[in-house]
């Protein structure tokens, strides 16, 4: 936790309401999210007990697994919503024009969001997408085809929630309002949606959030995010319905399933109708200016999972191969460095935190020198003015990263020196991009003297490495098999493998 963050907390502790973290929206949000509430039996991990989703915050859909016998219904219905709604954005696509060595393509206007309580959901998504993706498709069996194809969906949406920091495809909204609000309770009890939001926007006549939070953490029992449930629910009330519906058995037992569908509405609807405050709150936020970059991104990620299932369709495979591994690690590291970079960029909150880590500087120019240059490679003249800004703050980075300022997005700066003096560090840069050439300079990238300006990592420092093709990685790693003359040899003659 860094020092602007552990104040935050103390404050909110100290006036007894939450403290602003974030200026800006850093993720987008669809007018149209998909809302997905989930309980889980106890027992194997992937089992639903209970779902509750859609889109219209007064129409929920509720669908209940039976408490003994197949999930097949209920997976059915459940990969029905999921599909139609993820099917809905495909209605209608753009044509992107070649650029950057790209070919033309097309694109989806629009992509699936997924609003989820808290990260536990997320976990118990993952797992039940590994078990349906991987299971044998029986024409014979009605619904079976699209249930495996709802655990491809599911495995991808959580892929890009654990792999590509930034995606909005699926989002905890605990997590989602934690980066833009502090409150005076640990991270652990954070995760609990209902104090959480007592803390943001506690009920009217209310003395203080944390008054708020405590009456919200007194009715615990009464309502759950999910998956897991809360063991006095599980003993007092479902349990005797589980009894009940077993003693029913061979007999009939909608009267049982009516009642057991009852008690979760009633148990799960405060949860939803918190979900859905919790959108609002968040879309009220401005939202940054490089989230419809980053959204941008998730539809072609979406059109290309879309173009793999119409063409091939194969569940992904349930180990990866080392090339494969190594590219998911290097797209994370990637995704993560930009993000935060976009972040710092465009958020002044943001951009104060990375001050007291050392991850981003401030301070007035002290010194230009608008004429310096440099001789290119061709041996041509560049222009790269130089200037020293002044900093109390400590400065981690180290000299020849790219860096970017707030106050010039399309420039770009290197260190070129750090040199500390008594009570402060004299910080030289040099402008490496957005000038102009020497023909045609760019004067207005040039700093004032006495300008206050904040430098923080470029959002493109980071450069993915290169992999080698398959044929060319060794076979223990995923590459071609090894080639055996003996077992060749053998062959050849006739002898049985």
């Amino acid at each position: 936790m860094s020092l602007l963050a552990s104040y935050l907390r103390v404050r909110a502790a100290s006036t007894g309401n939450a403290q602003r973290a974030s200026q800006l929206r850093h993720f987008h949000l669809s007018d149209q999210p998909l809302m997905l509430m989930a309980l889980k039996r106890t027992g194997p991990a992937a089992r639903p007990l209970a779902l509750m989703l859609g889109t219209d915050p007064y129409r929920p859909e509720l669908l209940v697994a039976p408490p003994s016998g197949s999930t097949a219904s209920m997976l059915a219905a459940l990969a029905d919503t999921v599909t139609t709604y993820i099917d809905a954005c495909r209605q209608r696509s753009e044509n992107l024009p070649a650029a950057s060595g790209r070919p033309a393509r097309r694109r989806y206007t629009d992509a699936p969001q997924i609003l989820v309580p808290n990260p536990q959901t997320v976990e118990h998504l993952k797992a039940l997408g590994d078990d349906l993706r991987l299971r044998r498709v029986d024409d014979q069996t009605p619904g079976s085809r699209s249930v495996q194809r709802l655990g491809h969906w599911l495995t991808y949406l959580t892929d890009r929630a654990h792999d590509i920091p930034g995606s909005a495809a699926l989002i905890p909204l605990t997590g989602f309002l934690g980066m833009h609000w502090i409150t005076g309770q640990s991270p652990l009890e954070d995760e609990d949606l209902a104090t959480l939001l007592a803390w943001i926007d506690p009920p009217r006549h209310t003395a203080s959030g944390c008054d708020a939070a405590d009456k919200a953490a007194a009715l615990a029992a009464h309502r759950t995010a999910g998956p897991v449930t809360d063991a006095a629910f599980d003993n007092d009330q479902l349990a005797p319905l589980f009894h009940a519906y077993a003693q029913t058995r061979g007999q009939d037992q909608a009267p049982s399933l009516e009642e057991l569908n009852s008690l979760l509405t009633t148990y799960m609807q405060p949860t939803w109708d918190l979900m859905w405050h919790a959108y609002t709150l968040l879309q009220a936020l401005p939202e940054a200016k490089n989230t419809a970059r980053r959204w941008g991104h998730e539809r072609t990620a979406f059109t290309d999972e879309c173009t793999y299932l119409d063409q091939d369709g194969r569940p992904r495979p349930a180990r990866e191969q080392a090339i494969a591994t190594a590219v998911r690690l290097a797209r994370m590291e990637h995704a993560a460095t930009t993000f935060a970079a976009e972040r710092a960029a465009d958020d002044p909150f943001v951009r104060a935190e990375l001050r007291t880590t050392g991850e981003a500087f401030g301070g007035p120019v002290t010194t230009i020198d608008p004429e310096h240059t440099l001789r290119g490679p061709t041996g041509r003249a560049q222009w790269r003015p130089r200037f020293t800004v002044s900093t109390t703050d400590p400065v981690l980075l180290e000299p020849g990263q790219p860096l970017a300022c707030h106050t010039h997005p399309n420039a770009r700066y290197k260190i070129c020196t750090i040199n500390p003096t008594d009570g402060d560090t004299l910080v030289e840069l040099e402008i490496t991009a957005g000038m102009g050439p020497v023909t045609r300079p760019n004067h207005a990238v040039l700093p004032e003297p006495g300008a206050l300006l904040v430098f923080t990592l470029a959002p493109d420092h980071y450069r993915m490495p290169e992999f080698p093709a398959r044929d060319q990685t060794p076979w223990t790693h995923g590459g071609p098999p090894p080639d055996h003359p003996h077992d060749r040899d053998e062959n050849e003659s006739g002898d049985e493998p």
